[in-house]
């Protein structure tokens, strides 16, 4: 989808400085979370100088209830950015590519092509799910977990000057088993709830007296 980060709207939590200076930490503002697409995600993907000078950034998650624009941010990054989006969540690949073999192959060729028409976005909704503790008996056809072991190793194989970024989405990151979870994702975004203030001040509001 077309979507500039500028139309994901919402203004600066003022109340965030008051909250701090009283050693209370506060949810990200909407702002905030513009700010941090735009430093771990669109800069470095839209730009190869910028790349190479700042930190290494292979994996980024997004994490938040549903309906807070997760998905939105992922295709504005790669709107900005001209990057390709490849698409290796559990749920689309189920049924698919089936056995250890053909999995790795998917893998290796996914990202290949995600390297060789960098910049590259490859993403993973729902991510919880490849790091379950215990798989739901529900869920248990899906294989979510498939991806585990084959997706650390790539990573480790990411060379730096790859512009290829991994993009998970997480509704329930609690779900994970949160130690090799939080060794794949080490940069994890926050998406709150919009509140009434921090969209009010992003909208045009009419009002008729009459």
């Amino acid at each position: 989808m077309n979507i500039k980060l500028s139309e994901y709207i919402g203004e600066f939590s003022y109340l965030g400085t008051t909250l701090r200076q009283a050693d209370i930490e506060p949810m990200p503002s909407l702002s905030d979370v513009r700010q941090l697409i735009a430093l771990y995600g669109i800069l470095p993907l839209g730009s190869q100088s910028v790349h190479q000078k700042a930190p290494l950034m292979k994996t980024l998650l997004l994490a938040g209830p549903g309906g807070v624009g997760k998905r939105m941010l992922v295709h504005a990054l790669c709107t900005e950015t001209g990057a390709n989006l490849f698409n290796l969540s559990p749920r689309n690949l189920s049924g698919k590519y089936p056995g250890r073999s053909c999995l790795q192959y998917l893998l290796h060729k996914v990202f290949k092509v995600a390297r060789q028409l960098q910049p590259s976005v490859i993403w993973i909704g729902d991510a919880e799910k490849t790091f379950y503790k215990k798989v739901p008996k529900l869920e248990k056809e899906m294989e979510p977990k498939r991806l585990k072991k084959d997706l650390v190793k790539l990573l480790k194989s990411a060379k730096p000057e790859d512009r290829v970024l991994v993009v998970g989405m997480s509704r329930r990151p609690f779900d994970a088993d949160l130690k090799p979870f939080c060794k794949v994702y080490r940069k994890i975004i926050l998406i709150p709830r919009p509140d009434y203030a921090s969209r009010l001040g992003g909208l045009s509001i009419v009002v008729y007296i009459g």
